[in-house]
């Protein structure tokens, strides 16, 4: 899942005009940083329930805690950077649908369920039934975990003074 943002074009331009300068070593280094500071961002978000812009997640009708109760989704988090670029993001199957939301029909394969109750009894040892294949309406508010808003924004390019200053203490002590 990727998610494309935009900067304010005259920090993006005093950023793009350095990373130009930099050797592509020192291009990757920053870039892991970015990706390393914003994974940071969005392990805070999950610890507080919020989406990277500071809003709340909506609260699940089961009950538990949104996007925490098994902390899959979380754990997934991966960064990967290159020379050019930083990515944050999860091979989770279900991330897209909990970042954007989903309101449709969707088709549940057939498959296998232990049953541990009935009638609202416990029964004393399960029972394994198969669920023939058909549709079911989902409906998923959006919980944004991931994107780059202001304060992300802001993040990176206090990640990137701070980088700018260490290399300029390095090329001062050479």
């Amino acid at each position: 899942m990727k998610i494309h943002t935009e900067f304010n074009e005259r920090d993006l331009l005093r950023i793009r005009k350095a990373l130009d300068r930099m050797g592509s070593d020192q291009r990757k280094v920053f870039f892991r940083r970015v990706g390393v500071a914003l994974k940071s961002d969005f392990d805070m978000g999950f610890r507080r329930g919020r989406s990277p812009l500071g809003n709340p997640w909506k609260a699940v009708r089961r009950g538990g805690q949104p996007l925490r109760d098994t902390r899959r989704l979380q754990g997934s988090l991966t960064v990967r950077a290159t020379n050019d670029s930083t990515e944050v993001g999860t091979n989770v199957d279900y991330g897209p649908a909990q970042q954007d939301g989903v309101d449709k029909a969707v088709t549940v394969p057939t498959h296998t369920r232990l049953i541990n109750q009935a009638f609202g009894r416990k029964l004393r040892t399960g029972v394994y039934q198969t669920v023939k294949s058909h549709t079911r309406k989902m409906n998923i508010e959006a919980r944004p975990f991931l994107g780059i808003e202001r304060p992300q924004q802001r993040k990176i390019v206090r990640v990137f003074g701070q980088y700018m200053r260490e290399l300029g203490a390095e090329g001062n002590a050479t």
